[in-house]
């Protein structure tokens, strides 16, 4: 009972101590901030993450057939077990980059043989239809799917009876309903809203015109973050006014590159983190905050028709399909930079006239409707400046003036990282001297300023030139803040003064003729002392023994060691006669 009562009274004063409750406090805090802080990071991860796969447009599905809505007529020869087999071959070898059998069947409903050897689509007529048979040109496509179905082929008997009513029932079957209400993802409606947004500022603010309204954006979206940047500021002045301690802790034991005292170090640089309430990770949630901005902007960006202009994301995803049909088959024939909603590249230099076709499109049962949800937008916006069209993708097989935005990303990012080094507090870094951090930031310079010159090749022009305005716009707001908040300068006084403090801080030793050394935590220096020479030097010298033994057994094992030298006989015979003249002496 005694001591239980002892225990607890020690628990009770040690909770009542402010000194202990005060640091526990803290504790608690700084837990709470890491926990928030890191709640937050994987959140924006996560976000990102899910922009990115968004954004990501892969290749077209295989089109579905809904065969048990065939109804065939008196005029059809095919029976619905014959619809079936040719359908699901049909549907099994499909292939919208190389085997395209819809473009290819509608086209040949059209008059048009895609199959012959030298068709160039470019000749056919997207309204005149051709002048070959349909039924046999049909044939002649199912039979070119045949021979690529392998095992899955089918008997010929199935389709070679086929009339053009038996075509037109299966592009029937291939039909699929537009949905021009749908709003894509769960954060669709933020992006349009931020899109909507952006379409007033281009209407409104940059008169007409989506590069100035972009732009326009960029300022907005940086007033938006400048309280992050601000805290961010804050964070870099609180790291920099404890740059002086960190360095005595350095130095304390510079010299020592071992893994275990580079720990040490570091261990040491938390805890004076943590006395300071200071969190390194503070000035990441402004650089994480970014990432999702800049993916989300790129979606709105590349989709207008969706985000800026107000259409269902099936709208967007039919157009896409109308303007890169075959124009054999009806459509537009043209090519898009990249997969996806990427409906940039088919407004830029067209109005909505241009795709008054899509009406009749045989790829939809309610083209009319999407045409009709077209005619609500009143005015495209304007992608060129200077004739130059922002809506495509850079090109090197492309020579115009486009090429100048990669070139001119590259040159920006280059000038602007290293500026943005003299603008922000540069921490030290552990283990690395002054020749191999300039290498570092050498390479740094280099290589981010060719990745993105590398993505402005995969994108629009118009993000590159957001890009480009960003940067400026970011190295301009950074040397703002280094004006009105700047870093704090240290002389050599002030990294003695704490050092000093460092050293007073720790606890008191009785002084010896070694006092002022460090020791290396891996005892490399145990014979400069006193306490620890003789055990030091006993060491080295069965090491030393060890080594010679471990080194004359692999001479001894190995076949690659000098064979023994034979004597010369002569020298025998001369040593065994110097031996006996001598015993004879």
């Amino acid at each position: 009972m005694t001591v239980a009562a002892s225990c607890g009274e020690q628990s009770t004063t040690m909770t009542q101590n402010p000194i202990i409750r005060k640091g526990n406090q803290q504790k608690m805090k700084m837990n709470k901030k890491r926990f928030t802080a890191r709640a937050a990071i994987t959140a924006l991860l996560l976000l990102t993450v899910a922009l990115l796969f968004s954004s990501c447009g892969g290749s077209a599905p295989k089109p579905t057939l809904t065969m048990g809505s065939i109804v065939a007529d008196s005029t059809c020869s095919m029976n619905a077990e014959q619809y079936d087999k040719v359908g699901k071959l049909l549907v099994s070898v499909y292939d919208d980059a190389n085997f395209d059998v819809r473009d290819w069947l509608i086209a040949a409903s059209r008059g048009y043989d895609m199959t012959a050897e030298g068709f160039d689509d470019g000749l056919a007529s997207p309204t005149e239809k051709g002048s070959g048979n349909p039924a046999e040109i049909a044939v002649k496509v199912i039979d070119k799917a045949n021979d690529k179905a392998g095992d899955s082929r089918i008997e010929r008997a199935n389709y070679e009876t086929m009339n053009e009513s038996d075509l037109n029932t299966l592009i029937r079957a291939f039909k699929t309903q537009v949905n021009t209400s749908q709003q894509g993802s769960w954060y669709d409606p933020i992006l349009r809203l931020v899109g909507r947004f952006l379409n007033w500022i281009t209407t409104y603010l940059g008169f007409g015109s989506y590069i100035v309204g972009i732009c326009i954006f960029a300022v907005i979206v940086e007033i938006v973050m400048l309280p992050f940047a601000i805290k961010q500021q804050k964070n870099s002045i609180r790291q920099a006014m404890l740059r002086p301690k960190e360095m005595a802790i350095r130095n304390k034991y510079k010299g020592r590159n071992d893994q275990v005292t580079q720990q040490k170090v570091q261990k040491e640089i938390q805890e004076l983190y943590q006395r300071e309430n200071y969190s390194p990770f503070a000035g990441c949630m402004p650089l994480l905050l970014q990432f999702p901005i800049l993916i989300a902007l790129y979606q709105i960006v590349i989709d207008p028709l969706h985000y800026a202009l107000g259409q269902g994301s099936g709208v967007s995803a039919a157009l896409n399909s109308y303007y890169t049909a075959a124009r054999a088959a009806g459509g537009m024939g043209q090519t898009l930079a990249a997969s996806g909603n990427n409906t940039i590249s088919l407004l830029a230099g067209n109005n909505v006239e241009a795709f008054a076709g899509i009406k009749d499109f045989a790829y939809f049962n309610n083209g009319a409707d999407v045409w009709s949800s077209l005619q609500n937008i009143r005015e495209i916006p304007n992608f060129n400046i200077f004739g130059i069209n922002f809506g495509q993708n850079p090109s090197l097989e492309r020579v115009d003036w486009l090429l100048l935005v990669p070139v001119i990303t590259f040159l920006v990012y280059f000038f602007s990282m290293k500026l943005s080094r003299k603008f922000t507090y540069q921490p030290a870094q552990q283990g690395v001297d002054d020749r191999q951090a300039a290498c570092s930031n050498t390479m740094m310079d280099v290589s981010m300023p060719l990745m993105s010159t590398f993505f402005a090749f995969m994108v629009p022009g118009l993000i590159g030139v957001y890009w480009i305005f960003r940067s400026l716009l970011t190295t301009l707001k950074q040397f703002i803040m280094s004006r009105a908040m700047p870093l704090p300068q240290f002389t050599e006084e002030d990294y003695k003064a704490a050092a000093k403090e460092l050293a007073g801080k720790a606890p008191r030793v009785e002084k010896s003729a070694n006092a002022g050394k460090v020791r290396s935590l891996h005892h490399i220096d145990d014979e400069d002392y006193d306490d620890t020479r003789e055990q030091a030097l006993r060491r080295r010298a069965l090491m030393e023994e060890k080594d010679r033994e471990e080194r004359a057994k692999k001479a001894e094992n190995s076949p690659f060691s000098a064979p023994e030298l034979k004597k010369d006989s002569k020298d025998e015979t001369n040593t065994e006669s110097d031996n006996n003249g001598s015993e004879q002496n």
